[in-house]
């Protein structure tokens, strides 16, 4: 969802009562966040973000972000929990040809959180490897868990 976040809660509803079950919220200031989640909870929808550049996944020819910048196919996922972050990454990694499997930043995480994604991307077989960019963790046991799990998983590949 790229629009004013007052039209954020309304939007989501929408999107809800029509059968989503995925959304990404670009934007949203941090007194809509119960408001959001619990809204997305109601209709069993998980949320990206919100204050998320959005998530890339070249292999299946998606952008669901705001970045302007063509991405490469590669086995290499990218996490990150800061926009900016994400956009130099993408520069940086446009000018010398990097490629990747998945681009995704988190953003804020009131729901999906770098754990989801340690857990959906050690499952994938076009990732060989992960870079993380983070700046908390909201729960740690979970974090070194999916860390886990994706390293024995990324293993196989090698």
């Amino acid at each position: 969802m790229c629009t004013h976040g007052r039209r954020n809660v309304d939007l989501l509803t929408a999107l809800g009562e029509r059968g989503c079950k995925t959304a990404i919220v670009l934007s949203a200031p941090a007194t809509q966040f119960d408001e959001l989640l619990a809204c997305a909870q109601r209709f069993g929808m998980r949320l990206l973000g919100p204050n998320s550049l959005g998530l890339l996944a070249p292999w299946q020819g998606l952008n669901a972000s705001f970045s302007p910048v063509p991405i490469h196919r590669g086995k290499l996922a990218f996490i990150s929990q800061s926009a900016a972050v994400s956009n130099t990454v993408l520069d940086w990694a446009q000018q010398r040809a990097i490629g990747f499997s998945y681009f995704i930043a988190l953003g804020d995480s009131i729901d999906i959180d770098v754990d989801d994604m340690l857990d959906f991307l050690a499952r994938d077989g076009k990732t060989s490897a992960i870079l993380l960019h983070l700046e908390h963790l909201s729960d740690a046991r979970r974090f070194l868990s999916a860390a886990r799990v994706a390293r024995r998983a990324i293993n196989r590949f090698w």
